[in-house]
């Protein structure tokens, strides 16, 4: 009977333990997770802060009427559209594009 009592508790020790740990585990694994998001979410903040202090700064009438007032000595020309691009990435393929164009055609010219 005293050994039975002894492998009951030992194995309920032992299953209490492995939980223990797997449960460990888990939170560690979330609180990685939680550090990581905390850290986004700061640049983000920072972004925003900064974002709204640009909008802010350029929208006051004040900063309006000088730049309006810049903008009748300028000749101001719309930009196409095919020179607004949505990342720098697509820049810089652009310009590669360009780039090997303008090698392409230098070739052809010199052989001429």
């Amino acid at each position: 009977m005293p050994k039975l009592k002894l492998l009951i508790s030992v194995g309920i020790f032992a299953i209490l333990i492995s939980i223990t740990s797997a449960i460990k585990n888990q939170t560690r694994i979330i609180e990685k997770d939680i550090s990581k998001l905390n850290k986004r979410i700061s640049i983000l903040k920072k972004d925003l802060n900064e974002t709204q202090l640009d909008f802010y700064y350029l929208s006051s009438p004040k900063n309006l009427s000088k730049k309006l007032k810049n903008l009748d000595l300028v000749f101001y020309i719309p930009m196409d559209f095919s020179r607004i691009y949505l990342s720098y990435n697509d820049f810089i393929n652009f310009q590669n594009k360009i780039s090997t164009l303008d090698k392409s055609n230098e070739k052809k010219t010199q052989k001429k």
